[in-house]
């Protein structure tokens, strides 16, 4: 028998939750997310009308909204609670659409969750309004514009790199950043300077003044010799205090995480993607069992530009520090956070905070995997100390002025001191730092107990040389800051922003930095060569402006969309046919000309990667490999077997192994494993490489030899034209038999190898594995398998990053026919 009344969330999980709270008239079900978008392989927008979109059921949902209107038929009323921001608006819409709403209906009701507590949801319910159309309208025109950018834009990739590649009215900005801060670094010339370092002792505590000005002013030692000679000038002087500043300072707590504050935290202290935080982030909204307590959400709604926060939490926040640490640990006055937001901010919202304050990190790490436990403690935290009272540190200036013995000159050393006064919130928490981050007052030693006229020890002079350094390349968390600073994109958007340029191919993070590859470079060196204002850092902050005014109502949807095209279609008309100036420009290599007709060698790509082409095709198709400048032409040494010289060479497919083995024969090849860093390739490296496969034993059952090698797949042994995948590179030298013999019968018995269990699924309740397949290592709740991505740790795999790409897998798998099934 139908329910009265049918709320309709995103997910199962934050439908699960909601329905513990209502009672039997109530049935909640989750769309799953969108259930309709524009049609993946055709525009779907009237650009010659009134930029009309073209909307089809996304494939797989049409069972999902058959379901809900089935449950609809004899509802009463049908309470539309997806997530309070733009997307979840047009969800609702869409859903509330397809069920029939119209705005006359009385039966659709729209409410929305700032947190998924009990109380929370059933004030939601107390007060229901309608949909918001103008937050659906800015919603559309956002996915129009990136609609008729990516699909129009893209094809300008396809034939001076390569096919499939894609534009992004956003991300390609993104991109542009990252790709500028790399010119910026290569054409950086470090500059050589000198700090010259008193290292001093009072009463047997040692202390460091350095050279702060010379002769009054600011000063630049450039060579070694000019600061030898400020050593010899005040060798022998005494350090004497000149001048002493004690002085009282307070820092404050910073404001309750926002979405780019989250990301850029997290980033820093427990070195998540922006897309790792905001998937755990969505668990801790959507609900979580706690036991007795039942299923609760951890945190406030985690897409927020606001910092504002409300009374009542404010209330439990400092009730529970003044109980746990003291009044003097509270802040003078409640702290509400609610003045100067970032551009777009909706005071709506409120900050990320945690729903109940009496369930501290730890009681609550009891109910979650590390990862999430990590990240609630995190906010935890974070908001618990903004109710704090401020650090007060007592900070010291000791100020040492000499006259040189030589040359009469002026020298000023200084040297800083800080001691904390009161901890305050830094006793909860403290903010994490990274390379370009200011110098903290925590970060200062403490300087010994000195008055004016008071003399130092001096042990030695350092004089130190130094080097400028380039601007530090983006880090996950200063690209977000970077992004938000320069309104590009929105916080909701940062982290698929990032994790596309990655997917790509765009970019790459080494050493937790971002680099561009060559392919990502010659893409947004040709979009902002053809598409300058498109691509451009200030237009697309205006138009994050323009969405907001959409939402705001002060502007049309259509207005925006008719004042944007005829501008992008004008471009693409005069951008038809690139130029094949702006072809060379962009991909010519100096020094590299064609070996057949002598014109210049273009960087070409292919699936595989880069390599080098004439820029006479199709008249001259000569290819060859393109060599980074870190693999050396000379040979690495030679074949102990053979004797023949062995080269290590980049090839359309990859970095390779190559020694010859005389004038009738092939050359003896081997692929180099995509981690490996070309720079630690050497000859005892290449030796190892060149011996496989290496004959691990012989079957004693079948009397077969066994090998150990090196294919497609990765390592492997191999018995006959049976397979079996090794996990990584040094197991193919270190195998031996019997374990070759087991996986090898593993493989033949399709029974995977169990890596590492890792527990129930927090919505099915099914174990979770790590299984080794044929393909390379796989996660599996039983029902669903998704493979592990290609540089992920099978071994060092979590719960929370196994439920994240099983719920992606089945997000994906839609129904299976022979035919197509029309979408409409």
């Amino acid at each position: 028998m139908p329910k009265k009344h049918l709320i309709i969330v995103e997910s199962p999980a934050k439908a699960r939750t909601i329905g513990r709270y209502l009672g039997a008239d109530y049935d909640v079900a989750a769309s799953v997310g969108h259930v309709r978008d524009l049609p993946t392989k055709e525009l779907g927008v009237d650009t010659e009308g009134d930029f009309e979109p073209t909307y089809v059921t996304i494939r797989g949902k049409g069972k999902v909204l058959a379901e809900l209107k089935a449950k609809a038929k004899g509802a009463q009323s049908i309470i539309l609670a997806t997530d309070p921001d733009r997307e979840g608006e047009a969800i609702a819409y869409h859903v509330a659409e397809q069920l029939g709403y119209t705005d006359k209906n009385g039966r659709f009701q729209r409410v929305q969750f700032r947190e998924i507590t009990k109380s929370a949801v059933q004030e939601a319910l107390a007060s229901p309004g309608r949909i918001d159309i103008r937050k659906v309208e800015a919603q559309q025109a956002r996915r129009i514009l990136d609609r008729l950018v990516g699909y129009q834009v893209s094809p300008f990739l396809w034939k001076p790199i390569r096919p499939g590649l894609s534009a992004g009215r956003v991300q390609t900005v993104a991109l542009r950043l990252i790709c500028e801060r790399e010119v910026e670094i290569r054409g950086f010339v470090s500059q050589e300077y000198w700090t010259v370092t008193a290292h001093l002792e009072k009463d047997g505590e040692k202390f460091e003044a350095k050279l702060h000005k010379i002769d009054g002013r600011a000063f630049a030692l450039e060579s070694g010799d000019q600061a030898t000679a400020v050593v010899e000038d005040v060798r022998e002087l005494p350090f004497r205090v000149t001048d002493l500043k004690r002085r009282e300072r307070r820092k404050n707590p910073s404001a309750p995480f926002t979405t780019s504050t989250l990301q850029q935290e997290a980033a820093k202290r427990l070195r998540y993607s922006a897309k790792r935080t905001m998937s755990l982030a969505q668990r801790l909204y959507e609900g979580v069992e706690l036991g007795k307590r039942g299923a609760q959400g951890l945190i406030t709604y985690m897409r927020t530009d606001s910092t504002r926060v409300s009374a009542q939490a404010v209330s439990a926040a400092r009730d529970w520090i003044g109980r746990e640490l003291g009044d003097d640990y509270v802040s003078g006055a409640p702290r509400y956070w609610s003045g100067k937001q970032q551009r777009g901010a909706q005071e709506a919202h409120e900050a990320i905070r945690p729903t109940m304050v009496e369930l501290h990190p730890s009681e609550a790490a009891r109910f979650l995997d590390g990862d999430a436990a990590a990240l609630y403690e995190l906010v935890w935290l974070r908001f618990v100390a903004s109710q704090m009272a401020p650090a007060v540190y007592d900070t010291t200036t000791l100020d040492f002025g000499l006259t040189g013995a030589r040359t009469g000159r002026g020298y000023l050393f200084r040297a800083t001191g800080s001691v904390v006064k009161f901890q305050g919130f830094t006793r909860l928490y403290m903010e994490a730092t990274e390379l370009g981050d200011h110098r903290r007052l925590d970060d200062l030693d403490p300087l010994p107990a000195m008055a004016l006229g008071d003399v130092s020890t001096l042990e030695r002079l350092e004089p130190k040389q130094h080097f400028t350094q380039p601007p530090p390349r983006f880090s996950e968390a200063s690209l977000v800051k970077a992004l938000e600073e320069l309104g590009i994109g929105r916080p909701s958007t940062y982290a698929q922003i990032i994790s596309t340029l990655q997917d790509r191919g765009y970019a790459e993070i080494e050493q937790r930095r971002f680099t561009p590859t060559d392919l990502g470079e010659v893409v947004a060196k040709l979009l902002v060569k053809v598409f300058p204002w498109l691509f451009d850092v200030d237009f697309t902050s205006r138009m994050e402006g323009q969405l907001d005014r959409v939402e705001d109502g002060d502007l049309q949807w259509q207005r925006l969309l008719h004042e944007f095209y005829p501008k992008l279609q004008e471009r693409l008309q005069e951008g038809q046919e690139i130029s094949e100036d702006i072809v060379k420009e962009i991909f010519a290599v100096e020094g590299e000309t064609c070996d057949v007709c002598g014109r210049p060698m273009l960087v070409r790509f292919n699936k595989r990667g880069s390599f080098l082409g004439c820029s006479g095709y199709p008249e001259c198709r000569s290819t060859r490999p393109v060599t980074p400048a870190d693999v050396p032409e000379e040979p690495l040494g030679s074949d102990e077997e053979t004797g023949q010289p062995i080269h290590l060479k980049i090839g359309p497919y990859g970095p390779y192994l190559e020694v010859g083995v005389g004038d009738d024969s092939k050359p003896r090849r081997v692929s180099i494993p995509e981690e490996k860093d070309l720079g630690d390739v050497d000859l005892e490296y290449a030796r190892r490489m060149l011996s496989l496969p290496r004959t691990v034993g012989e079957d004693p059952d079948t009397g077969e030899e066994i090998v150990a090698g090196l294919g497609r797949y990765g390592p492997y042994v191999r018995r006959g034209k049976t397979f079996a995948n090794l996990r990584a590179e040094a197991d193919m030298f270190a195998i031996g038999l019997d374990e070759a013999r087991r996986l090898i019968a593993e493989r033949l018995k399709g029974a995977p190898r169990v890596i590492q269990e890792l527990g129930p699924h927090p919505d099915s309740g099914k174990v979770v594995q790590i299984v080794s397949g044929r393909y390379g290592p796989y996660a599996t709740d039983g029902s669903v398998n998704a493979t592990l991505p290609k540089d992920a740790d099978p071994e060092a795999f979590t719960l929370g990053e196994a439920v994240e790409i099983l719920a992606k897998k089945a997000a994906r798998k839609g129904p299976r026919g022979r035919g197509r099934r029309r979408s409409g």
